[in-house]
């Protein structure tokens, strides 16, 4: 009789310790993966802050070729400004995606005023933007990776019970095609 209770008693209980155990480092588990998808935003965000801090130079470095773009300089003012007010990573990428497309626009600049390529400035700041360029593509790819890894967390099962009761959410790839998504 001590048997039948032990067992009617102890295996839910141990049933009940193992779902919670579960529970609970899966939670942990997601609450890593989202905070290293979130930290992996920032550094993504501090080099386009930094490529975009190169902007007002080569502005005023061609401003000094080509009176008549005036039009584009407040776009890339207007828009730099858009994008450091911009609060969620979704916003960002749509700002920051219409911010190169004026930034390639005023690279295009250089191909009017030849005098501009010789330009000593001029081509230290594009030498510039051309490394954080680079470093903003690794940091793209990391992002990635990082979003992979916890959007597939995400839908495991049973993990995705977890994430479902504590409402996590998938997190938006970074990448050029989701750029012209978020233009449209």
């Amino acid at each position: 009789m001590n048997w039948q209770l032990i067992l009617w008693i102890g295996i839910p209980v141990i049933v009940v310790l193992l779902i919670f155990r579960y529970i609970y480092r899966t939670y942990n588990e997601l609450i890593y993966h989202q905070i290293q998808v979130e930290k992996q935003a920032a550094h993504l965000d501090a080099h386009l802050k930094k490529k975009f801090d190169l902007i007002p130079a080569l502005s005023d470095v061609v401003k000094g070729y080509s009176k008549h773009e005036k039009g584009t300089f407040e776009e890339v003012t207007r828009l730099r400004s858009q994008w450091g007010k911009s609060k969620d990573i979704d916003e960002k990428a749509k700002t920051a995606n219409m911010l190169e497309g004026v930034l390639s626009k005023l690279l295009v600049v250089q191909e009017r005023y030849p005098q501009l390529k010789a330009d000593r400035s001029f081509q230290d700041i594009q030498k510039s933007i051309g490394w954080v360029e680079r470093e903003l593509v690794h940091e793209r790819k990391v992002y990635n990776q990082r979003v992979k890894s916890y959007n597939v967390r995400l839908r495991l099962f049973p993990k995705n019970i977890v994430a479902k009761t504590f409402h996590f959410q998938e997190k938006p790839f970074y990448n050029r095609e989701t750029e012209k998504a978020l233009n449209k």
